[in-house]
């Protein structure tokens, strides 16, 4: 028999909104003003937050991190060392507007599936992806 539909687990809001607190309480804790997205299994945002004098640029960087680490299902920073020596490959994906290798972007999984993606941005690439892991923990319990 041929199956014609599938169905795909997703975030929930109140899933996107628990996980966008958590990750501005730890860049308050670390002192740094960030904006971060949350999408689901569509690429689409569940929730977007910009924390008081964050970089205006990082509201659409955020964005771009969490639809790439969506997109390929896998952290953004991976990138940086996947494409160091893959210049035409790196052109061609830089070409794509949403694409980031920027770090801050991770997949959310659970249960082995990936159920949306979080993008922070403000910080350094080691602060943002400090924010978007404790987004991640405080989720997953």
């Amino acid at each position: 028999m041929t199956t014609y539909v599938t169905t795909q687990t997703n975030l929930t809001t109140q899933a996107a909104i628990q996980m966008g607190m958590a990750a501005i309480d730890r860049a308050g804790s670390l002192n740094i003003h960030i904006s971060l997205t949350i999408v689901d299994t569509t690429g689409l945002p569940l929730a977007s937050l910009r924390m008081n004098q964050s970089p205006l640029i990082s509201v659409g960087v955020a964005e771009n991190k969490a639809y790439t680490a969506l997109s390929f299902r896998r952290p953004t920073r991976d990138w940086q060392t996947s494409l160091a020596h893959k210049q035409t490959v790196l052109a061609a994906l830089q070409s794509e507007p949403k694409f980031t290798y920027l770090g801050g972007g991770l997949p959310v999984v659970i249960n082995d599936e990936v159920v949306g993606a979080i993008g922070v941005s403000g910080g350094s690439e080691d602060q943002d992806i400090d924010c978007a892991q404790h987004a991640i923990q405080i989720l997953l319990g």
